[in-house]
């Protein structure tokens, strides 16, 4: 059904709370007030036939045939409270080590240099940012104390807690932000963003940070809050050890400190017991964090069926994922607890618009005009464990649109067929970047090929370790299609596909830059809004990539993991360990 954009448009979030559009606009005021984070929330918005609509292009399914809706176990029980002290599953514990099985090894474990979900699932436990997100995505403090936006939008200033220490012993100060950000400026699509309009970065104080800023910006928390590649403060002799490279000392703030590295085995976290971190009760991302489990132990295991033995075992407290056809096995088991969740994450398709077939718009339409999403959706995720939809933005945000949607999911071969014999295809082989380490993502490129290739086109498939993935794909040389999925992004600013015309694929277009202008200077919710669907319509008009399904997500945990699930853990930007802890 497609959604009407009304000023009173609900946000649903993922467990089901629900805030109105006009509540959201309310909380914006918050953005250019000087008052302390502490306690209050900053913006959550601010943050078929040849030419017939496409086939259920907004079809949502509830999942029908998968074991349960969304937000329901189907074994055991996680009954927790959300807070740290005792729960109805007992008294925290202290001590043991947690395993959790990774789906590959992680190209590295610089948090500023890759997007891999398991690298921010592990690796934020060691790092922090200045801001992180509540239970309903509202911006809240985590490293920083206060925080004052100007009148125009210009000038930003942020105060950090004191007292916080890095895992080497040394407190915290402005010094170490400040040589954090600019690299994170150089090396991250956000931090291009930001630090791209940023006139003056200054050292107010030891614990005082001030943006000068060349144009207004009223996301600068937003930018600055928890997720992939995102502004995880590192010690400044690091930072200056490292420059552009990998650092080779993982050295953060976090309730865990890094032990040690082993690739192709394990990367082992323990906890750091000089932790200061935030106060209040526990909220998504935000509050205080008790790091009751001694140890966090992060195993590739790329076989799935491997990974689902190892949960049965007990020799793994937490999969990283699971494939659906998976779930049947261990909904009986008393040892083991399965959650539906709601919507995390959408598949994603990227061209490479620098280079080869993929760099003429007649042949992206072509692909476009081929691709039926349903079938993707079912061979990556399986009945039930999907939903349709054009947006580029996931439906349980404010941003959810439907601009482009009469070309999404077209599933038309006929026209595909047409626009190829437009372009003049000479049948050159389109190369396809994927990886068997998420087999979701293979599955779907395996019925992408055969769906281009009933089109006329030849495809190619490639497949590499998703490492490898990674780095291939940051060229433009010796490819032309890669696919993966994105996880959830609160405000639209945080993709990087429409943030940085450098990003794997290389869309740009002055019609694109402009739009993203408008998205990143305008104050106004509605004026951002009406700029982000001008953009969206652009991602289809010119393909800049191919938006697949939504999915949603499947949590498979040991029964022994406690004070963990969707009452306690989000779970979008990848869930966390802390408050958690392990049953003997």
């Amino acid at each position: 059904m497609a959604h009407e954009h009304s000023a009173d448009r609900e946000l649903v979030s993922p467990l089901n709370a629900r805030l109105s559009r006009r509540g959201l606009l309310k909380r914006a005021a918050v953005l250019g007030a000087g008052v302390p984070l502490a306690g209050s929330l900053l913006a959550a918005c601010g943050g078929g036939a040849a030419e017939e609509a496409p086939a259920d292009a907004t079809e949502s399914t509830s999942p029908a045939g998968a074991t349960t809706p969304p937000g329901q176990t189907t074994s055991g029980s996680t009954g927790s409270t959300g807070s740290t002290g005792s729960t109805d599953e007992g008294e925290p514990r202290r001590g043991g080590r947690l395993r959790v099985a990774l789906i590959a090894q992680p190209p590295s474990l610089d948090i500023h240099q890759t997007t891999g979900r398991g690298v921010l699932m592990a690796m934020s436990h060691v790092f922090e940012t200045l801001f992180t997100w509540d239970r309903e995505y509202a911006v809240m403090p985590l490293l920083a104390s206060t925080y004052e936006a100007s009148d125009d939008s210009l000038t930003h200033t942020i105060t950090l807690r004191q007292g916080v220490l890095f895992h080497n012993g040394q407190e915290l100060t402005a010094a170490d932000v400040i040589a954090t950000l600019e690299r994170w400026g150089r090396l991250s699509p956000l931090g291009e963003l930001l630090m791209g309009a940023t006139e003056e970065l200054e050292e107010v104080d030891k614990y005082t940070i001030r943006f000068r800023l060349s144009r207004p910006m009223g996301i600068v928390p937003q930018l600055l809050a928890r997720g992939g590649q995102g502004a995880y403060i590192y010690p400044k002799s690091v930072v200056e050890a490292a420059g552009d490279d990998f650092v080779s000392e993982y050295i953060g703030t976090g309730p865990y400190k890094f032990v040690e590295f082993r690739p192709d085995r394990y990367f082992l976290l323990a906890r750091f017991d000089d932790y200061v971190g935030p106060t209040g009760e526990p909220s998504g991302y935000a509050g205080s964090k008790a790091a009751y489990i001694d140890e966090l132990e992060f195993i590739p295991v790329t076989d799935d069926a491997a990974r689902v033995a190892g949960l049965q075992a007990g020799d793994y407290h937490y999969l990283e994922e699971i494939v659906a056809d998976e779930i049947e096995m261990l909904r009986n088991d008393p040892n083991v607890v399965v959650e539906i969740l709601p919507v995390r994450s959408y598949g994603f398709i990227g061209l490479n618009h620098a280079q080869g077939p993929m760099s003429n718009l007649t042949i992206r339409r072509a692909v476009q005009a081929a691709l039926s999403i349903r079938e993707q959706g079912l061979a990556s995720h399986g009945e039930g464990f999907f939903e349709l939809g054009p947006g580029i933005m996931l439906p349980i945000t404010v941003w959810d649109s439907d601009a482009g949607a009469e070309l999404y999911n077209q599933a038309n071969p006929v026209k595909a067929r047409q626009l190829l014999q437009e372009a003049g295809y000479d049948g050159t082989p389109i190369r396809w970047l994927t990886t068997q380490d998420d087999l979701g993502d293979y599955n779907s490129a395996v019925v992408c090929k055969q769906q281009l290739e009933e089109a006329g086109f030849s495809v190619e498939l490639i497949v590499l370790d998703e490492a490898t993935l990674f780095t291939t794909r940051s060229q433009p040389e010796g490819w032309d299609v890669w696919n993966g999925a994105f996880i959830l992004r609160t405000d639209p600013t945080q993709l990087p596909f429409l943030a940085s015309c450098d990003y794997s694929g290389w869309w740009c277009s002055p019609e694109k830059e402009a739009a993203f202008e408008r998205l990143l200077t305008e104050t106004e919710f509605e004026k951002r809004y009406e700029a982000f669907e001008e953009l969206q319509r652009l991602f289809y008009e010119e393909v800049g990539a191919i938006k697949q399904q939504n999915n949603y997500g499947i949590m498979a945990k040991s029964a022994k993991l406690k004070n963990f699930g969707p009452e306690t853990t989000l779970f979008q930007l990848e869930p966390e360990f802390v408050n958690a802890w392990l049953e003997e």
